[in-house]
C-alpha cells in the first residue's frame, strides 16, 4: 500500500549554500514515495508531466518521506474514530456532498437572516470531519489530497489527484477515486511501511555515519538519538488507529446539520 526508496547518499542535496553545508536525520529520509489503492498509484507523475518538466530523477514523489509520515501520523486519532453510518454513506460520492454543502452556504448568503459568521461556522462544522481526516500534501505542486474515513471494520479512502497544469497537462496518472478496504488490513499495511522504512533507515544512518561528509555539517550522535525517538513517535501513535476509542466527534450536531442542509437545497 505504501510504497518507497530512500535516496542513495551521494545523491542527496545537502542543505544551504556553501560554506554553510548541513543535513540531518530529516534530510537523510529524502526518497521516492507511492502509494497503491487498486489500479490506481497515487503520487506518480504523469508521463507528459516527466517530459514536459525534463525531470530525469523519478516518475514518483521525491521529497522527505519524513514529512508524509509526519503529516500522516498526525491524522491517525480522528482515522481511529468509527463514523456513523449516514454519514459514511456520503463518501461514496464525496465531491457531490461538497458541492451540496457550497451550494447551501451560497443560499444561505441570500437569506434576509443571513449572518456571516454564524452561517460560515455552521458550513465548517458541516464538513470539518472531512478535512480532519485529510492528508493534504500542500508541499507538493498539485498535491493530492487523500482522505481517510473508517465505519467499524471497514475503511474507505478516497483521493482528488486531477491536477492539471497551466499548459493543460495531468499532472499525476491516478484518477480521482476511492478504495475500500477492511481496517485490520489497513493497519497491518502501515505496520508493514513502518517496519521497512525504519529498517531501511537504520542502513541509511550506518552509511551516514561512515560516511566523510568534508564541508558538510552533520552532527552524527543527534541522528542516532533522533531516529530512535521517529520510531517511538511512529508507534505510539500507530496504536491510536489500532485501538477502540471514545468517540470525540459530536456526529449527532453534523448530522442534524446535514438534514436541514439537505431540507433547503430541496
Amino acid at each position: 500500500m505504501i510504497n518507497f526508496k530512500l535516496r542513495e547518499l551521494d545523491k542527496i542535496v545537502p542543505w544551504g549554500a556553501k560554506p554553510e553545508l548541513s543535513l540531518n536525520w530529516f534530510g537523510l529520509t529524502e526518497g521516492d514515495l507511492w502509494l497503491k489503492f487498486g489500479c490506481e498509484t497515487i503520487y506518480e507523475y504523469s508521463k507528459e508531466a516527466i517530459k514536459d518538466w525534463g525531470r530525469q530523477s523519478s516518475q514518483y514523489n521525491d521529497y522527505q518521506i519524513a514529512r508524509f509520515i509526519e503529516d500522516f501520523t498526525e491524522l491517525f486519532d480522528k482515522i481511529s474514530e468509527s463514523i456513523p453510518e449516514e454519514i459514511y454513506n456520503l463518501t461514496k460520492d464525496l465531491k457531490k456532498f461538497q458541492s451540496d454543502a457550497k451550494d447551501w452556504i451560497d443560499l444561505c448568503e441570500k437569506g434576509e437572516d443571513y449572518n456571516s459568521d454564524f452561517n460560515f461556522e455552521e458550513y465548517c462544522k458541516l464538513t470539518s470531519w472531512i478535512y480532519q481526516r485529510t492528508l493534504y500534501s500542500e508541499h507538493l505542486v498539485g498535491g493530492p489530497h487523500l482522505s481517510f474515513f473508517r465505519r467499524n471494520d471497514k475503511v474507505r479512502i478516497t483521493w482528488d489527484t486531477e491536477h492539471i497544469l497551466e499548459n493543460g497537462l495531468s499532472l499525476w496518472t491516478a484518477k480521482n477515486g476511492s478504495y475500500e478496504m477492511d481496517y485490520s488490513d489497513f493497519i497491518d499495511k502501515i505496520k508493514d511501511f513502518g517496519q521497512s522504512f525504519f529498517t531501511e533507515m537504520n542502513k541509511q544512518i550506518e552509511l551516514a555515519i561512515a560516511k566523510d561528509w568534508g564541508d558538510v555539517e552533520i552532527d552524527k550522535l543527534r541522528i542516532v538519538e533522533e531516529h530512535k525517538e521517529r520510531k517511538e513517535e511512529f508507534l505510539s501513535k500507530l496504536l491510536l488507529p489500532e485501538n477502540e476509542l471514545v468517540d470525540k466527534t459530536d456526529w449527532a450536531d453534523i448530522e442534524q446539520l446535514y438534514n436541514r442542509m439537505t431540507n433547503e437545497l430541496k
